[in-house]
C-alpha cells in the first residue's frame, strides 16, 4: 500500500485529536522508510523486473527488519520511545508504535505471500518463518481502485471537514502519480534497479508525509 496507509493515520488522529500530526504521518510510513535505507545499503533485498513497472512483478525477497510483524514491531519501540521523549508524551510514543505496526497489517491484503510474521534473521531465506499476503497486487486495476476507495472512506468518516478537500485531492494526485505501477503505461521499469526503486519509494513517502501533515492542519 501507499496512500492506504494514511487511513490508519486518520483513524489514530480521530481517536485522539490532540495528537500532533507529524509523528503519526511518519509512523505509518516508517517501515517503508527503514526498508528504503536497508535496501540501499544491501541489508534487505528486492528483485525488480526491468521490463515491467507493475507492482505485481516486484519480489520482496528479504526484509525481516522492516516488514515482519514481530521483529519490526520490537525494533519500532526505539523510534517510538524517541518520539515520546521529543514530544514529552507517552501517548505520542504509543501512537507512533501503533501507526507503524498498522503498516504490516494493511500490507497483508495487497502483498503476495512474502510478508514475514516472525522476522527470523538467522537464515537468509527466512527458513522457519511464516509468510502471509493475500495478493491483491496480482489484480492491479482492482488494487488501484480499492486502495483509494479505502483511504477516501476512512477520511470521510474520521477527518475534520476543513481537511477533507486537501486530503482527498492530495491522495488522488499522489495515487495517480503512482498509477504506472498498477497499469503499466511504460514498456520498461523506470526505476530500473532495486536501489533506484527504493529511492523512488522513499521520495514518494516523503511527499505523502508532507501532504498528510499539511492537509490535516
Amino acid at each position: 500500500m501507499y496512500i492506504g496507509h494514511y487511513a490508519a493515520a486518520a483513524a489514530l488522529l480521530a481517536v485522539a485529536p490532540e495528537t500532533p500530526v507529524l509523528p503519526i504521518a511518519v509512523a505509518v510510513a516508517w517501515p517503508d522508510v527503514v526498508w528504503s535505507g536497508l535496501v540501499a545499503s544491501g541489508v534487505e533485498k528486492v528483485r525488480v523486473d526491468p521490463s515491467s513497472p507493475l507492482q505485481s512483478t516486484i519480489r520482496f525477497t528479504w526484509y525481516p527488519y522492516s516488514h515482519s510483524l514481530v521483529l519490526s514491531a520490537a525494533l519500532t519501540l526505539i523510534p517510538a520511545l524517541a518520539f515520546g521523549l521529543i514530544y514529552q508524551s507517552a501517548w505520542v510514543g504509543i501512537a507512533f508504535w501503533l501507526g507503524a505496526v498498522s503498516h504490516w497489517l494493511l500490507d497483508v491484503p495487497v502483498h503476495g505471500r512474502d510478508l514475514p510474521v516472525l522476522g527470523r534473521v538467522g537464515s537468509r531465506d527466512g527458513r522457519g518463518d511464516r509468510f502471509v499476503g493475500w495478493g491483491l497486487w496480482s489484480r492491479p486495476r482492482l488494487a488501484f481502485v480499492a486502495e483509494y476507495t479505502f483511504f477516501a472512506l476512512v477520511a470521510l468518516t474520521t477527518a475534520p471537514r476543513s481537511a477533507l478537500v486537501g486530503l482527498l485531492a492530495g491522495a488522488l494526485l499522489l495515487h495517480l502519480l503512482n498509477a504506472n505501477s498498477f497499469f503499466g503505461f511504460t514498456r520498461g521499469n523506470p526505476t530500473g534497479t532495486p536501489r533506484r526503486y527504493a529511492g523512488f519509494a522513499l521520495a514518494g513517502f516523503a511527499a505523502a508525509i508532507a501532504w498528510f501533515t499539511l492537509a490535516w492542519q
